[in-house]
């Protein structure tokens, strides 16, 4: 029976060492022989993290042959070293019935600890070699393309300004972008500060609000706009059932995707696909040539349907709201984050 495995490190937070426990797993696995008393406590070697790192790059690759590759060792050298860290686990951490490979349940509960450890190992090493405040008055923020050129670039130049005046410093801003799922990995190694994310019934969000906790950083709408030239040679009509309508749309694995898809899905809209696009710029580019009509955030189209340049069609019943937020750890930040989150809940 596996139950109670502890690791406990000593990690260094910049100011004092402290130590943390990780609990690895408290799953008792059924069986009729399965014995009462929890087995003895194993304690991991710091010398044997390399078997941690060993486990995350498998569950990465889901294949021996790549992991090994990737942690620079021979295939046989890679499995003696994962059933090293089973016999330590007193556990099949990895289901090798299949191709690819999987991990086990067990498997999957230690790698959430191993990813905690490799992380914050990982950043009191950098803290210990680069003394310097470099890290300490840095942003670092995690988002997505198109709020990273937009809302977020604003917020951070601004709170970059105002926290270096009043420290007297240069603060740093460091915004990385990719998919929300990536990004909220980054969140969660505390490799980043902030997530900052689209939020909708129709999103959720992978961030257990038990570690994690948030602030509305703004709003905004998606607007089904058009080529407002094109739409005097063709007056697209959304109440139309039975007209085709090209339509501007976004790939399935983008969040607009998801917050636009039960709106779209419960509609009559008649539309028909002419592109998808991986980014509201590339889609706003599109419908501004005259493509095909597409929602896009207004705090995008503002201008351009002030201007006359896009046309909006429909009413509020063809808007889709939703809202964006920013995420951080409840753990302490660097001081230029603490500040910056204090100033923004306000």
């Amino acid at each position: 029976m596996l139950k109670n495995i502890s690791i406990v490190l000593l990690l260094h937070n910049g100011v004092q060492n402290k130590a943390r426990e990780a609990t690895v797993c408290d799953r008792a696995l059924s069986s009729r022989r399965a014995r009462s008393q929890p087995i003895p406590i194993r304690w991991l070697p710091m010398a044997e993290t390399k078997l941690l790192k060993d486990l995350i790059a498998l569950s990465k690759t889901c294949s021996f042959t790549k992991a090994a590759e990737l942690r620079n060792v021979t295939h046989p050298a890679f499995s003696r070293r994962i059933r090293d860290l089973e016999h330590w686990a007193g556990a099949t951490l990895v289901d090798r019935s299949k191709i690819p490979v999987r991990l086990t349940q067990e498997g999957r509960e230690l790698l959430v600890t191993a990813e905690y450890i490799v992380a914050r190992l990982n950043t009191v090493s950098k803290k210990i070699k680069s003394p310097g405040q470099e890290t300490h008055y840095a942003l670092r923020i995690a988002t997505g393309r198109y709020l990273a050129s937009t809302l977020v670039a604003d917020w951070a130049c601004e709170m970059s300004d105002v926290i270096g005046r009043e420290l007297s410093v240069a603060v740093s801003v460091q915004i990385r972008t990719g998919s929300t799922p990536d990004m909220v990995a980054l969140l969660q190694r505390e490799e980043v500060d902030f997530l900052c994310c689209y939020e909708h019934p129709n999103l959720s969000v992978p961030v257990a609000t038990a570690n994690f906790q948030y602030l509305q950083l703004g709003t905004d709408r998606f607007v089904p706009v058009c080529c407002a030239a094109k739409y005097r040679d063709v007056a697209y009509d959304l109440l139309d059932e039975f007209t085709p309508i090209p339509h501007v749309t976004y790939i399935n694995t983008l969040s607009l995707h998801h917050i636009l898809s039960d709106h779209l899905r419960a509609s009559s809209y008649a539309l028909a696909p002419v592109a998808y696009c991986d980014s509201v710029e590339v889609a706003w580019a599109l419908i501004k040539k005259g493509r095909g009509i597409g929602w896009l955030p207004w705090s995008v189209v503002a201008q351009d349907c002030k201007s006359g340049k896009l046309r909006v069609l429909g009413g509020r019943q063809n808007e889709v709201p939703f809202e964006v937020r920013l995420y951080r750890s409840k753990e302490p930040l660097s001081v230029a984050a603490e500040m910056s989150w204090d100033r923004t809940t306000r």
